[in-house]
């Protein structure tokens, strides 16, 4: 019984049982999910072949099951994998179920199931290590850009995440972020689209000051009037309303 939330790579190390185990045996191993089993009896009964779909799972070196928890409240699902447990455990051979809570915690769960269940070997996945972390950004990165930047990848192993499918998840955004923007991706780009941290740029050199010219005094050319300037037709303009004002002296 391999027990792990969601993401933590139950399936992934569930199908690597089962391919080691059909490389090594050389026969049929039967790997599905509780929803495909669940169908597939729903279908035999429908059919009236339920016991032609009993005899194929019988035949099997190896029962490989995922999500057995979503078989909870289903009463004849339970039933008949109660029967193929004691059948299969009988004959010697392996079972593999998953599961993405305890089976303590399990609802709807009958009590029967539940010992047979519990009388495995019970593996719990905890969230993804730093190794793990490691391993796997590299490699989801070799296989999208060749060969990836360490600095990134020791990025994303530092990162503590609850679950494989999140990490993976994080590696898409920063890949489908290099891909929109056309640049490699790294570790900068990475801050910015997980955390939202800008890199600043770097200031721009100051260029250097340049001398400033001293703006030219510019003057309109009048001078001031003086005392002798204000008797000076060239210098000074009179306006005043009427001509006798302007009369300074009687003329003779």
């Amino acid at each position: 019984m391999i027990v792990g939330a969601g993401g933590a790579g139950k399936t992934h190390l569930l199908h690597g049982l089962g391919n080691a185990i059909a490389e090594r045996c050389g026969l049929p191993v039967a790997c599905l999910s509780a929803p495909e089993y669940s169908g597939e009896l729903i279908a035999a009964i429908d059919r009236d072949a339920v016991g032609i779909w009993r005899s194929r799972y019988r035949r099997v070196s190896a029962f490989l099951l995922d999500d057995v928890h979503l078989i909870a409240d289903t009463d004849r699902t339970q039933d008949e994998l109660f029967l193929l447990y004691n059948v299969l455990l009988e004959s010697g051979r392996q079972m593999i179920f998953t599961s993405a809570a305890p089976l303590a915690e399990l609802q709807g769960l009958e009590p029967r199931l539940r010992t047979r269940l519990e009388a495995g070997l019970v593996v719990e996945l905890p969230a993804p290590d730093r190794e793990v972390r490691e391993a796997v950004a590299g490699r989801e990165l070799a296989s999208k850009v060749g060969e990836p930047d360490p600095a990134l990848v020791e990025f994303f192993a530092t990162r503590p995440v609850d679950s494989i499918r999140v990490l993976l998840s994080q590696v898409h955004r920063v890949l489908n972020a290099a891909e929109a923007r056309q640049c490699p991706p790294g570790v900068a780009l990475a801050r910015e689209v997980l955390d939202g941290i800008v890199p600043v740029p770097a200031p721009e050199p100051t260029p250097a000051a340049q001398p400033r010219r001293s703006a030219a005094h510019r003057v309109s050319g009048v001078v001031a009037p003086t005392a002798g300037g204000a008797r000076s037709r060239e210098k000074m303009v009179w306006e005043w309303p009427t001509v006798t004002d302007r009369a300074i002296e009687d003329w003779r």
